[in-house]
């Protein structure tokens, strides 16, 4: 990047002064991203949403490797998203809009993309008291669910496999957790998949899917209905049907 002393600056005319004024905001963008790929960001501060991007991109290209371990990415993504500033203006834009819009009472969950890139997507939830997302999986992905405002409450469940001569799967509860602001959840492809995700106050959540989705892995993606009552006695086991499209 080019520096400049004050006698250049005192130098400049008008326009060329307001020139170097108007790219300032992404002079500084593109160097908080620079200085997060470089490491030059400290391990515990709070960062911004531009440095939170190439941190989770760092994380996410990794999947391409032989060594990838779905795990490890989802403990190195966890840590970076534990230190996103909530209160960042990029965000507080999209929370405040979905807030005060037309979002609420609406009768939906309302939802919207924040950042899609190769490795990665980027989306955002809001749930108003009530309101449901149904048991579902999300094939060959790994995902990272954000708590960004409110309460959520997410039941996790790992497919044990189909019944044999029957039109069912067995599931084994992985766990239920009520997240509040900054507290996270996190499934793998293969532990955690089939979650459900429910709301008794208005909430938002970021979630954070690597790979994204593509139109191969949304179609592969399903909804369960799940029993209430454990299968044959089997304690955290519950049986499941896949609801008709």
């Amino acid at each position: 990047m080019d520096t400049y002393d004050r006698r250049q600056v005192m130098k400049l005319s008008l326009p060329g002064f307001l020139g170097i004024a108007l790219s300032l905001p992404s002079l500084i963008a593109s160097a908080t991203r620079a200085n997060a790929c470089l490491g030059r960001i400290p391990s515990e501060a709070t960062i911004n949403w531009d440095a939170f991007l190439s941190l989770i991109e760092k994380e996410a290209a990794q999947q391409h490797l032989d060594h990838w371990n779905e795990e490890t990415y989802l403990k190195q993504a966890s840590a970076i998203a534990s230190r996103l500033n909530l209160n960042d203006p990029h965000l507080l834009a999209v929370f405040n809009r979905y807030k005060e819009g037309p979002g609420i009472g609406n009768g939906r969950i309302d939802f919207g993309k924040l950042e899609r890139q190769k490795n990665f997507e980027i989306s955002f939830l809001q749930f108003e008291k009530g309101e449901v997302i149904p048991h579902h999986d999300h094939p060959s992905m790994t995902g990272l669910l954000l708590c960004a405002a409110g309460k959520i409450k997410t039941e996790n469940y790992s497919l044990i496999g189909k019944r044999e001569q029957k039109d069912s799967y067995l599931l084994k509860h992985s766990n239920t957790t009520v997240l509040e602001k900054g507290k996270i959840a996190t499934l793998t492809s293969k532990e955690r998949n089939i979650h459900r995700v429910s709301a008794n106050e208005l909430a938002q959540i970021i979630d954070i899917f690597a790979p994204p989705y593509n139109k191969q892995r949304a179609a592969d993606s399903s909804y369960f209905t799940v029993d209430e009552e454990i299968f044959q006695g089997q304690a955290g086991i519950y049986e499941a049907t896949v609801k008709s499209p």
